[in-house]
């Protein structure tokens, strides 16, 4: 059985007989993540609690899809912000992913109890397909597990923890990769004639259709840099035909796979455009020098030591990375073998050292930076794992070669730069009353000191690997000597992936404490158990939306409660319309209405608010300050639960109306409550429908010279509560809705995202949908008593089908034409 290769032939690489060794990468990396995070499940116990938005978006999320999936609700939602698609809210997150669609085999109540070992699983398949990505380059079987192993380890992957979703693109990456390595090294000819790639192409096809479903976002940045990666490694201008070929092999086999993925993608898509979030582009200054000086020394760091967690920075920390992931530490050797490939190829012109160094210029100009996250404002260091993966391989290359020089001024170099961080923090400095102190030159002391002591453990480690584990054992010497042996892996190279896989370990488990002891044990069970295993049961016989404190942001997502609170940053660009046009609320990742707003409440049916008494400090509906209109109801799972007189039921009918050029005259934070009483409308829809059905209009001088008295709109609720419908039933293909026995014609508003793909029939009649208050529905009736039914029908659903069509059929002709060619030739 192969068990490595004779280092005295040093062309010779890992051969196919070591099919073994990617099941042991895959059982160990899986085991080693399950020992990094068994220390808080011992501790702590199950479920596993983390801090942020791993509590308050991945577990709710995992449990509404999953939800979904088992329930058949695959299109529309209604339990999520106001309502939104499952590709559009939830395919930046898990609806493309492999470990998602992995746990709808489960119960629901297994999801919690599931995210470590999911998360063992994502680092298991990383690692795994980085090593069959390093392993081409390196001579040891035992290097291109290490290689395998710092990628999955690496600080990246530990400090998106709380990006549950991140991984799942960074795990399959490697292979992304090797899929258009290969495509690449398939020759131009063949016998004098043009030469088909065959089963690479095939396969880079259905990689790039894998990458692009599992999430959109981060296969932007890979095609980025995969076009780096071909200009650098594969543009021979002196040799022009085969660059061109390919390039076209390439961009073709990427257009089929774009084509093939387009059913997901098309929907994703339509889901998203027009969030604000997209429309942020980098401009000015900022495209050329990051807003604070301290971002560099930050990157720096970030190479250097353990990683800070997302919202924790600790020394240099500035707001602009407080979600950027920025981290690329390498379990144990930091950037020393990097260095050490730099030293060892000095003289050589060397695909990886420019590669980096491309990538090193990039990470310091914002534009190029920027360039990875299309362009936007916001900083993000989200692309990092890409050339983390590239120097995972020099590491393991630079290594390989044992107690080289190089690696000893690598190891020297990457400790002297750790030690700088050290000393920058023992600075001193002043306080806030001017006085001179020390040990103040970082935020979040505690999370840094273990970041620190970790560091200065893993320093300490690499010195001892690199120096004093000797290139060869007595013992073996002797052996060698005799010639009783033929030594292929030595004890120094097991000696050192242990001590790897050891650093690994706990490169995972600091940021996991880190992460995991933010909130106390208390805030963790009061978490699991207001969350998770029980739920505030409220009367939703009909249609009502509630709301959560800041405190239990997304709680009645999981208790399956629609809501107006929700934290969710790819909702439909038309809820981004609603709230800025009507209400004048900048929403970003989070709706959230400010407490005061009682009029924009009960227009969207908001009917409860809970309150969370046991966590909450500032229970300002408890102390009487809440919203106007709200009164205690009951007390449940520790959540005080107040209920909205003025709730209006869904799809009421308005008398008045008033336009958008009109209501933009004025503040809408000073004319909450008329929102009761006037339907904001285009000046089109108003000519066309609202003085067609008698409504009467409204200018804003009116509403200036007397706006509704808070008694005024309660009367204005009741009057529109009379109007609403009788009935209204939600399922995943829209709403059917009766409405009351209306005096007269009248528009009906349904506060409902007015996206693309919904139609209406009213009494079997097709029927417009008109988009009212900037971003939601308002459907006109005649008078008396009409069924509606609005139906959706995702935007995208058949020009992505036609697409997914399309590029099967390419894939399946070039495959049969292919296999023809084959036998021909045969």
């Amino acid at each position: 059985m192969e068990t490595g290769l004779d280092t005295t032939n040093t062309k010779k690489k890992i051969t196919e007989k070591s099919w073994y060794v990617p099941v042991v990468v895959f059982l160990s990396a899986y085991l080693m993540y399950v020992i990094a995070v068994l220390p808080i499940l011992i501790k702590r116990g199950m479920p596993f609690f983390y801090y942020g938005d791993y509590n308050v978006q991945q577990i709710p999320f995992y449990i509404v899809a999953h939800r979904a999936v088992r329930s058949g609700q695959f299109f529309w939602n209604w339990n999520i912000d106001l309502g939104g698609t499952m590709f559009g809210d939830f395919a930046f997150y898990l609806w493309g992913s492999p470990f998602f669609w992995l746990t709808t085999l489960f119960p629901e109540s297994a999801i919690p109890f599931m995210m470590p070992f999911l998360m063992a699983l994502k680092y298991a398949v990383s690692a795994t397909c980085a090593y069959l990505y390093i392993r081409k380059y390196v001579h040891k079987y035992t290097y291109a597990m290490i290689g395998g192993y710092l990628y999955a380890f690496s600080g990246f992957n530990a400090c998106n923890i709380v990006f549950n979703h991140f991984t799942d693109a960074v795990a399959f990456f490697p292979l992304f990769l090797l899929a258009f390595d290969n495509l690449m090294n398939v020759p131009a000819r063949k016998d004098g004639k043009f030469n088909l790639a065959g089963k690479p192409f095939v396969l880079f096809a259905l990689m790039t259709t894998f990458m692009s479903v599992i999430n959109y976002y981060f296969f932007f940045g890979q095609v980025v840099f995969l076009v780096l990666y071909f200009l650098i490694r594969y543009v021979d201008l002196e040799d022009k035909e085969t660059v061109a070929v390919r390039f076209g092999r390439a961009f073709a086999a990427g257009v089929v796979g774009v084509l093939l993925a387009g059913f997901f993608l098309m929907q994703a898509f339509v889901g998203v455009q027009g969030n604000t979030r997209l429309d942020n582009y980098i401009n000015g200054y900022d495209m050329l020098v990051y807003p604070s000086e301290k971002l560099i020394f930050d990157i720096v760091k970030s190479l250097s030591m353990l990683p800070d967690i997302i919202g924790k920075g600790t020394l240099f920390y500035t707001g602009t990375v407080k979600n950027a992931s920025l981290a690329a530490y390498i379990p144990l050797f930091g950037i020393s073998g990097v260095i050490a490939y730099f030293l060892q190829n000095k003289k050589k012109k060397n695909w990886q050292k420019i590669l980096i160094t491309v990538c090193a210029v990039i990470a310091v100009v914002p534009v190029f930076n920027a360039a990875f996250s299309m362009f936007n404002s916001s900083y993000y260091a989200r692309w990092f794992y890409m050339p983390i993966l590239i120097m995972c391989l020099m590491t393991a290359e630079a290594a390989e070669r044992g107690k080289s020089i190089h690696m000893k001024r690598g190891a020297v170099a990457a400790v002297l730069m750790f030690l700088f961080f050290v000393v920058v923090y023992l600075l001193p400095s002043k306080n806030d009353k001017g006085d001179i102190v020390f040990f103040n030159m970082t935020e979040n002391v505690s999370i840094f000191t273990k970041d620190l002591l970790w560091s200065s453990i893993l320093s300490f480690m690499l010195l001892m690997t690199v120096f004093a584990i000797p290139k060869r054992f007595k013992v073996e010497k002797n052996l060698l000597e005799e010639k009783k042996i033929r030594l292929r892996i030595s004890l120094r190279d097991h000696i050192v992936l242990g001590i790897v896989i050891i650093s690994c370990v706990i490169s995972t488990y600091v940021p996991i404490v880190n992460g995991s002891s933010i909130i106390s044990d208390k805030g963790k069970e009061k978490w699991q158990n207001q969350m998770l295993f029980n739920k505030v049961t409220v009367d939703q016989s009909t249609f009502c939306r509630g709301e959560v404190d800041s405190t239990s942001t997304n709680y009645d997502m999981v208790w399956g409660i629609p809501s107006i609170h929700c934290f969710l940053s790819t909702v439909p660009s038309e809820i981004f319309d609603f709230l800025d046009g009507t209400a004048g609320i900048t929403r970003t990742v989070e709706t959230n209405i400010p407490v005061n707003r009682a009029g924009i409440r009960s227009i969207l049916s908001a009917r409860y608010y809970m309150e969370n008494a046991q966590v909450s400090k500032d229970r300002i509906f408890n102390n009487g300050e809440g919203t106007e209109g709200y009164s205690f109801r009951d007390n449940q799972d520790g959540f005080d639960v107040f209920e909205n007189a003025n709730y209006i039921p869904i799809g009421f009918a308005y008398d008045y109306y008033i336009t958008e050029d009109e209501w933009g005259d004025l503040d809408p934070a000073d004319y909450d409550y008329e929102l009761a009483r006037v339907l904001i409308l285009s000046s089109e829809d108003a000519l066309k429908y609202a003085d067609a059905l008698g409504m009467e209009e409204i200018k804003s001088e009116e509403l200036s010279e007397g706006s509704l008295t808070y008694s005024r709109f309660t009367d204005e609720c009741k009057k529109r509560a009379q109007t609403a419908c009788t009935s209204f039933t939600t399922d995943t293909y829209g709403f059917s809705a009766k409405t009351a026995n209306l005096a007269e014609g009248r528009l009906l508003f349904f506060s409902v995202p007015a996206t693309e793909g919904f139609s209406c029939k009213v009494d079997g009649q097709d029927t417009d949908i008109v988009k009212a208050d900037y971003g939601l529905m308002a459907i006109p009736v005649p008078a008396g008593v009409h069924d509606i039914r609005v139906t959706y029908t995702p935007e995208g659903f058949k020009t992505g089908l036609i697409m997914s069509i399309a590029g099967a059929a390419l894939l399946v002709i070039y495959s049969v034409y292919t296999l023809k060619n084959i036998k021909k030739n045969d």
